[in-house]
């Protein structure tokens, strides 16, 4: 079969307290879930491609054009939340060329919506979770005209009524997925103003997380099982991303890179092994890395390290189930100064039964902690986390208020707490006070001015002040 995947525009959603053009100018990324359900699909003999809205100038005329000239049998989206309608729209569009074409829905807006997704006539089929394996089940059975009730993972209609089949389970040897499908994307489109490299690569080593933070959801970041790739099977895909696209940088977009050290300091081995000489990036917690650590991931390219620090308060650190101490982010901010580590930290304004004085603490430990970069957000309630629960419970929010953004009845794509205690505008201007008390001390700014030692790096830096103070 022809098939047609498509990733909706991000940038043309507002999903934070930033305006969409700033948005627009931090950086574009690679759909690599699109990639990895591409090479599954390809292994079966399938004719593929791919459609990344945010790297077409008129993606819709691409589209039209493409289902014309593919031939398309089958059109998949891979939807978040907030780009539900606009997924919506362009489907409308796909049924008026040709009606008789299948369309499926995945991604995180399919895993916590499933029955709601596909309750419209847009889409015929929703994939829940993991794609990979439902995804080649459900083209061989419409192939074949089987029927759907034994496909595990799917939601799909049946005369007027929606079946909801039961979940499918994690893959557990990851190894046995192909790479990403890359070579469908347009590659030099993409970008982020942070990285050292004007071409970089995003790769995925591990899926799930284990940790509890109640404002995640991890039920649709792959489960709460983690499960890791081969070091040898990372270390072969990089070969080959270094051989069709001579890139050099990676970005690892796991949530939690280093949740086995065993593993991290094979990889490093294999990395130096091979001679590679990449560098790279990583995701993970505070109290999963220590010093040796660090050094080894320093000495195998690894330059900087996304922290999640969250908050200043303990207290309010519990109320999250961040299961992580102040004290904890200091002894590891120390640590990566010791070995030479960037850090880019994370800071939410905002949690439960914070108050304005929790606030400064969190803005007091951003400065201790003087990382190389620093993101201030409010507390977002994204739809099926413990957050979100709590927060209807205790009337902070309706129910149903992510159906209705989901159906253009509420229109604010990131609620967050507005209290008594700590009112929503509090939180605003404390997130604007900690930008300007974090990038405006000489010491920063003359240490960004000494790290630029060439014309992109200059113009990255004059990105980066945008994206962080045009609000």
């Amino acid at each position: 079969m022809n098939i047609l995947l498509i990733n909706p525009s991000l940038q043309e959603v507002e999903i934070s307290h930033y305006k969409k053009k700033v948005e627009k100018n931090r950086g574009v990324y690679p759909p690599l879930g699109l990639c990895y359900i591409a090479s599954a699909l390809k292994n079966k003999n399938h004719q593929v491609k791919i459609i990344d809205c945010d790297t077409e100038d008129n993606y819709f005329e691409k589209i039209k054009n493409t289902i014309k000239d593919f031939n398309s049998d089958i059109v998949g989206f891979y939807v978040m939340t907030w780009t539900y309608r606009q997924a919506k729209n362009i489907a409308k569009e796909i049924k008026i060329i040709n009606p008789q074409i299948k369309i499926i829905v995945g991604g995180p807006q399919a895993t916590t919506f499933p029955k709601f997704s596909i309750n419209c006539p847009e889409f015929d089929f929703g994939v829940i979770s993991e794609g990979e394996v439902t995804v080649q089940e459900l083209i061989e059975a419409l192939e074949k005209n089987n029927p759907l009730e034994q496909i595990k993972g799917l939601a799909f209609k049946k005369n007027s009524e929606i079946i909801i089949n039961p979940k499918r389970e994690l893959i557990k040897n990851l190894d046995l997925i192909p790479f990403p499908a890359r070579e469908l994307l347009l590659i030099n489109k993409y970008f982020d103003i942070f990285t050292k490299k004007k071409r970089f690569a995003t790769l995925i080593a591990s899926r799930g997380c284990p940790f509890e933070c109640s404002f995640c959801d991890r039920d649709n970041r792959m489960g709460r099982q983690w499960r890791v790739r081969s070091a040898k099977n990372i270390i072969e895909e990089i070969k080959l991303i270094q051989k069709q696209y001579n890139i050099n940088e990676f970005m690892f977009f796991d949530d939690n890179l280093t949740s086995n050290k065993k593993w991290v300091y094979e990889l490093c081995e294999l990395i130096i092994e091979n001679n590679l000489k990449i560098i790279w990036e990583c995701r993970t917690r505070v109290d999963l890395v220590d010093k040796d650590l660090l050094k080894s991931m320093e000495q195998a390219g690894c330059y900087r390290i996304r922290f999640g620090f969250e908050s200043g308060n303990n207290k309010i650190l519990e109320i999250v189930q961040k299961g992580i101490t102040v004290e904890q982010s200091l002894l590891c901010a120390e640590a990566c100064k010791q070995v030479g580590m960037e850090m880019f930290g994370y800071f939410m304004m905002g949690s439960p039964y914070e108050k304005e004085e929790m606030l400064q603490q969190t803005l007091d430990l951003a400065l201790k902690i003087d990382s190389d970069f620093a993101l201030f957000s409010k507390t977002i309630l994204i739809p099926n986390t413990e957050l979100f629960d709590w927060a209807v419970e205790n009337n902070y929010i309706e129910k149903d208020y992510w159906k209705k953004y989901l159906t253009g009845e509420e229109t604010n794509s990131a609620p967050s707490l507005d209290t008594k205690e700590l009112p929503e505008k509090t939180v605003d201007k404390y997130i604007s006070l900690a930008n300007k008390k974090f990038y405006l001390r000489f010491r920063y700014l003359l240490r960004r001015i000494i790290s630029i030692r060439n014309w992109q790096q200059f113009s990255s830096q004059i990105k980066m002040a945008k994206s962080l103070f045009i609000k």
